[in-house]
């Protein structure tokens, strides 16, 4: 998991997403199973490279093609001139979830301030028909709009839908809360909001952290996870 968020901080480079939010998409990616489906806009490329992450031996690097398909999927979105709303994209999500039942679940990403407060309520309403297995992701401010409070909106419309706030930087935090949402959702059990809060933590210096003082690893592996990953960059 350390991993994954170092190649993700150094693939993104604070160009697709604010910095310091990698553990949003890491800790609810990495461990997805292959019947799954994912949608996450312009960051759909990056839950991609995490996955395959997760997919590798904990003691293998990535390969330099799996780098250089990352880096070319985020070159591409960067010259899409269309991008699909975030709010039709969350209701092709709810469409996915309708689908894949009893397959698989899905996984949608969506910025805390993508929608509007009413455009949030109808997707809730949406999505709290038939229990489908449907997990939202809500990551902090993606874009510069006022963030709406998606637990005022679910009260106030009194859909029973479980909203569980999380630190945005504490990545195994994040995995925890969605191995327990991922298990109800294949259960039956319906959509739940993951609602990552920014707290202001790093994520990658949090984790780096929490290994050394639990003598995981040393500080010097920790040091060494991105240097040896930019190694393995294309030459430009």
């Amino acid at each position: 998991m350390y991993r994954a968020l170092v190649e993700a901080r150094v693939l993104g480079r604070g160009r697709v997403w604010p910095r310091g939010l990698e553990a949003c998409w890491v800790g609810t990616a990495i461990d997805l199973k292959d019947g799954d489906l994912v949608s996450a806009g312009r960051g759909q490329w990056l839950v991609d490279h995490v996955r395959g992450v997760g997919a590798r031996e904990s003691a293998k690097a990535a390969t330099s093609g799996e780098v250089a398909r990352a880096l070319t999927q985020l070159a591409q979105e960067k010259t899409e001139s269309t991008q699909v709303l975030g709010f039709d994209r969350m209701l092709c999500a709810v469409g996915m979830a309708m689908a894949v039942k009893p397959q698989g679940v899905v996984v949608a990403y969506v910025g805390s301030d993508e929608l509007t407060g009413a455009e949030w309520k109808r997707l809730l309403a949406a999505a709290a028909v038939g229990n489908l297995p449907l997990a939202i992701v809500t990551v902090p401010r993606l874009k510069s709009n006022a963030a709406v409070d998606v637990s005022v909106v679910a009260k106030r419309m009194g859909a029973a839908i479980p909203m569980i706030p999380v630190d945005a930087g504490d990545a195994v935090a994040i995995y925890r809360v969605t191995q327990e949402t991922l298990v109800r959702a294949r259960s039956d059990g319906g959509v739940a909001v993951i609602e990552c809060v920014d707290c202001g933590v790093d994520p990658v210096k949090l984790m780096g952290m929490q290994l050394v003082k639990k003598q995981i690893c040393t500080e010097r592996w920790v040091a060494g996870v991105e240097v040896s990953f930019r190694a393995k960059l294309p030459k430009r």
